[in-house]
């Protein structure tokens, strides 16, 4: 009995890109944990961050596992790519489980009270204030919760506040304009869907690894049958 061709290329096939997307996976997610502040990534989501870090690293060790043992008709590497693709998928039920969780409420509430100690924002390191800055000017609007008051006094608003788009809110201060909407409501918007892109890319690679565990399943076991008929 021989091995079906077709299933072998495929499963190759699968595996190549399944070790392209650790690869992607493992950029991206060390880049938005070396750059949390950027990000505004909470303790709440740094968790699923470390996840998907090991997840990526570990899904490019299996694909490169599996395309070598469906070349190479390896009945020990397809176990090993078999085993840590269960073992990935139960991590990332774990990352999905984590992203929807921190959509809720409850999430936002400890978000917005981490947040609150950063108040106010003028006596906060300079990374942060930086960091905060790139936040008003990205999100056209002005401190925190009550607008440029977030920031202390108004000789120490930035000039990341100023209005620079007329049909943006925005109010009087002093002998300037400044965006009168609260970073808030940009955040939680930016919270939202990082929180969706999570669950999203959980549930996605998901149902990849479920077609790969039953690609390398059933070729396993046509490679099982070979060996017992020879």
């Amino acid at each position: 009995m021989t091995v079906n061709k077709p299933l072998k290329y495929l499963l190759f096939t699968f595996n190549f890109l399944f070790f392209v997307g650790g690869i992607i996976i493992l950029t991206l997610s060390t880049h938005v944990r070396s750059n949390k502040a950027d990000y505004q990534i909470t303790d709440d989501l740094l968790l699923a961050v470390n996840l998907l870090i090991f997840v990526g690293a570990v899904t490019l060790i299996f694909g490169f596992l599996g395309c070598c043992g469906a070349f190479q008709e390896s009945r020990c590497l397809l176990a090993l790519f078999f085993l840590g693709l269960l073992s990935m998928f139960i991590m990332l039920l774990a990352v999905g489980v984590l992203g929807a969780v921190s959509r809720t409420t409850a999430a936002q509430e400890l978000v917005q009270e981490h947040l609150k100690q950063l108040l106010p924002l003028s006596e906060q390191p300079k990374e942060v204030q930086d960091s905060f800055q790139s936040v008003e000017l990205n999100g056209f609007c002005c401190g925190l919760f009550v607008g440029h008051l977030d920031w202390g006094n108004s000789t120490m608003v930035p000039d990341s506040c100023n209005c620079t788009d007329t049909f943006r809110n925005c109010t009087v201060l002093e002998d300037r304009e400044i965006y009168s909407t609260p970073c808030m409501v940009y955040l939680m918007t930016w919270f939202d869907r990082v929180s969706e892109t999570f669950v999203v890319t959980a549930i996605t690679f998901a149902v990849v690894m479920i077609l790969g565990i039953i690609l390398s399943l059933v070729l396993f076991c046509q490679i099982m049958k070979k060996k017992l008929h020879i």
